[in-house]
């Protein structure tokens, strides 16, 4: 199943492509907080703050918390912090940093928002009741759940991603912006079936392409991106008009 779901997957891309080019206009890319501003400010601790907290991570743990999609999404956020905080110093001829200042923004908020809401209401609560038979076992995977950069990588990396993607330059998503994070999905869908999945990396069970259902649980993927994309569209155009009347 997994091969016909990513051969549909793969066609769906390519006729999808946006028109006439997948880059953002030039006006798009130059939405960033100005220098020394509030955001600008917020931005920059941002950018320092999610540097260390990769920092602690590796020295608690290994590098193999790149394998994962919640540190991949974690360095992202922290990256387009760094790209944010640099942007009004740049100048134009620094083209493609700024196209990859705004491909990240959707990607940042979706996949905070996936890792979200897939941790600490799918995840977390299975792994809890099913997997931890004992109270010793209980205790110590709280304990787990709970450790300082783990709340980090799973409760406020939404914050994080909200504050930056939204709040210090807001816009509406467009098509190109869902496309995008399309693309990086496939490529880490690749990624964790062709080389984690084989290296016996298995990370996340459900998305064992053995499974029998595993057409089911990618097709839910793809559909909590396009839910992402309409349900922070319509928050957004909320969040512009409250801060219009605002200001």
């Amino acid at each position: 199943m997994a091969p016909i779901f990513l051969v549909t997957y793969v066609a769906t891309i390519i006729y999808t492509k946006p028109q006439p080019t997948i880059e953002f206009d030039y006006e798009l890319t130059r939405l960033f907080p100005d220098a020394y501003s509030t955001c600008w400010y917020y931005n920059l601790i941002g950018f320092l703050w999610t540097l260390f907290i990769l920092h602690t991570s590796l020295k608690e743990m290994t590098p193999t918390i790149f394998l994962s999609y919640t540190y991949q999404s974690w360095t992202a956020i922290c990256i387009r912090h760094g790209i944010s905080a640099a942007a009004p110093f740049l100048p134009s001829s620094y083209y493609m940093l700024f196209q990859i200042h705004e491909i990240l923004r959707f990607h940042c908020l979706v996949t905070a928002t996936v890792t979200f809401t897939l941790w600490n209401f799918a995840l977390m609560p299975v792994i809890y009741v099913k997997g931890c038979n004992t109270d010793i076992k209980k205790k110590k995977f709280i304990k787990f759940f709970f450790g300082f950069n783990l709340v980090q990588a799973h409760l406020l990396n939404i914050v994080y991603a909200i504050l930056n993607t939204i709040v210090s330059s807001p816009r509406r998503f467009i098509v190109t912006d869902l496309w995008c994070s399309m693309v990086t999905l496939l490529a880490y869908t690749l990624f964790y079936l062709l080389f984690m999945d084989r290296m016996g990396a298995h990370f996340y069970p459900v998305f064992s392409p053995r499974a029998h259902w595993c057409i089911l649980t990618y097709s839910a993927c793809v559909g909590c991106y396009v839910a992402t994309y309409f349900g922070w569209n319509k928050l957004i155009s909320k969040f512009i008009v409250t801060s219009a009347i605002a200001s």
